[in-house]
């Protein structure tokens, strides 16, 4: 997995368990890595190395600290077309909410970053966050956000609407996200032609 070797003292056999124990993930060991996910994902269109049968795979295979330190579980856009792709049914994005706190729990943070240099303390990622993860904060006299690392599942509306530019979420720059809408787009339009072929 990612051209390096796994050694089997690494693996963690309890992992899986552990995932499968939310309702979310539970049929997670359903996965045979088949790919439809992976083919259907318009964030892998994008960013190749964001591979859904990949990160089921790990997790199967017990490869806990690969899994939960992977950037890739932060880009999941939830559009649901991996799961409606799945002809085992798995919930994949589902438990990839799972994978994320389990993730900050274990000190692995989301890819965000905030300047608090740049940072205006305007409030506006504290009033959109839909999980309340990013605060403000008075330091040397001036209010600047700060992110509660624990709440964050890293779905970029905070760096979107940030008017100074001081939030930062990797691969959700503007290139990044106008790349996925298109690739997006592509997989719908090959969705339609699909359907019509099938008609």
């Amino acid at each position: 997995m990612g051209g390096q070797p796994v050694r089997v003292s690494e693996l963690d056999r309890n992992f899986k368990f552990e995932v499968m124990a939310h309702e979310d993930a539970r049929d997670i060991s359903a996965c045979f890595c088949c790919g439809s996910c992976t083919a259907g994902c318009p964030i892998h269109a994008v960013y190749p190395e964001h591979d859904p049968r990949r990160i089921a795979r790990m997790i199967n295979l017990g490869m806990r600290k690969k899994a939960l330190s992977s950037p890739y579980i932060w880009y999941c856009a939830e559009c649901g077309i991996c799961e409606q792709s799945c002809p085992q049914n798995v919930r994949f994005f589902t438990a990839l909410n799972v994978l994320r706190d389990m993730a900050v729990k274990e000190g692995y943070l989301p890819p965000l970053s905030i300047n608090e240099e740049r940072c205006s303390g305007c409030g506006i990622c504290v009033a959109l966050c839909p999980n309340t993860a990013v605060e403000l904060r008075t330091q040397d006299g001036k209010r600047v956000a700060r992110l509660a690392a624990a709440s964050c599942n890293g779905c970029g509306i905070c760096g979107a609407a940030c008017p100074s530019g001081a939030i930062v979420v990797k691969l959700f720059e503007d290139e990044g996200i106008l790349a996925q809408i298109k690739a997006f787009m592509a997989q719908k339009r090959k969705r339609k032609a699909k359907t019509r072929i099938q008609t």
